[in-house]
């Protein structure tokens, strides 16, 4: 992101710390503004950005505090965003650029700032799924299949030398014997550390048609980071383990393997009845021990929240921790109505949003972060990601 961006991107998140509400839509509502309306200089950025990013009458007077001390070190408007015939205008897509001048007006302290083309991708990156067309779908999902992340550790059964850690009593007597009783050197050893084992239950339900495709997609990205240690299911009116079709390094061919195998896309949502298959089949054998859920799915369950419930929480006692990722969560006014999320949340660890690729980036990474056993953790099922 070149500095262009981050001068206007970094303008809106002053906003949003004011308490504007501000989402992709509107960022691209901007840049497109800027873009149609010529000259100006920063009089054009503020009048397109007063439009655009305010909400409401109320928003105003705060946009115009944070305007002023973003751009000009203090928090009344003056005259400096009055039009200037002879100021280049900052248009996103042109690479113009205005000079800004200090609170006491000095000349030596007046600086200029570049502005550039706001990324297409940073924009489409925050937006959600449903709501792209079908080249913007084909951009985002791209990388999506190219999101990677740290894959969480656990400690092993085995152990390795090392020169710290406590005594490995049993090398080191085993040493004292072989001279005559006499320890000459204490060993030390630590636990082998290895891949905490990572299982995703994706929803290809009817209700879930419009992020099924970008979910297998995130399935693809899992699933490249630690290939002998995760797997992946979809869910809906049957469960089907897709994993071996993901093991290639071409994204599209896996993608259309994936598709074919899976007999339900589309249809009725039965949750907890998958849920029941997976531990039955799978799960109960050492599958899900100690491994790391993610279930993406927006809840709508008819098979009866009841044995959700149920299901759930053999999960829970069997798992390192469950991770719900809803793609309705980051809608604004968002609750957790359903019956079928009513029945998870208790026995969730993280319930996180999912209806974007900046959203499954985030979802990706906290795959991959390292948590204490769930007895000695506070269960964090309210927390906003």
């Amino acid at each position: 992101m070149h500095a262009a961006q981050e001068s206007v991107l970094g303008f809106i998140e002053t906003l949003r710390e004011a308490g504007l509400y501000i989402d992709a839509s509107r960022i691209e509502m901007l840049f497109e503004a800027t873009t149609v309306i010529e000259g100006g200089g920063l009089y054009t950025l503020f009048l397109c950005g007063r439009t655009t990013l305010c909400g409401s009458p109320g928003d105003m007077a705060r946009y115009d505090a944070c305007f002023a001390r973003y751009f000009f070190g203090h928090d009344t408007l003056a005259t400096e965003i009055l039009p200037d015939p002879d100021a280049t205008p900052i248009i996103p897509g042109s690479a113009g650029s205005v000079k800004r001048s200090s609170a006491d007006d000095d000349e030596d302290d007046d600086r200029e700032i570049e502005m550039g083309a706001a990324s297409a991708v940073e924009v489409l990156r925050t937006r959600k799924l449903s709501a792209l067309s079908a080249e913007e779908r084909e951009l985002i999902f791209e990388l999506i299949s190219q999101l990677r992340s740290k894959v969480a550790m656990q400690r092993g059964r085995r152990r390795k030398s090392s020169s710290r850690g406590p005594i490995d009593i049993r090398r080191t007597v085993k040493a004292a014997y072989a001279r005559g009783g006499e320890p000459d050197r204490l060993f030390k050893s630590l636990p082998r550390e290895r891949a905490r084992k990572r299982i995703l239950l994706l929803d290809i339900s009817g209700s879930m048609a419009p992020f099924a495709p970008g979910l297998l997609r995130f399935g693809y990205a899992a699933y490249a980071c630690a290939r002998c240690r995760t797997e992946v299911f979809t869910i809906g009116t049957r469960l089907t383990r897709i994993t071996k079709y993901l093991d290639t390094k071409d994204a599209e061919a896996a993608m259309l393997a994936a598709s074919r195998a899976v007999p339900d896309w589309s249809g009725g949502t039965r949750i907890g009845d998958q849920i029941r298959a997976f531990l039955d089949i799978w799960g109960q054998r050492g599958m899900a021990r100690g491994a790391i859920i993610v279930i993406a799915s927006d809840g709508w369950e008819r098979g009866g929240a009841d044995l959700l419930g149920q299901q759930m929480r053999r999960l829970q006692t069997l798992s390192h921790r469950i991770i719900w990722a809803n793609p309705h969560k980051s809608t604004p006014g968002f609750e957790p109505l359903t019956k079928g999320m009513q029945a998870a949340l208790p026995l969730i660890d993280d319930f996180v949003a999912g209806s974007s690729a900046a959203e499954l980036a985030r979802l990706i990474n906290l795959m991959g972060e390292s948590f204490g056993r769930r007895r000695d953790r506070e269960v964090k099922n309210s927390t906003i990601r």
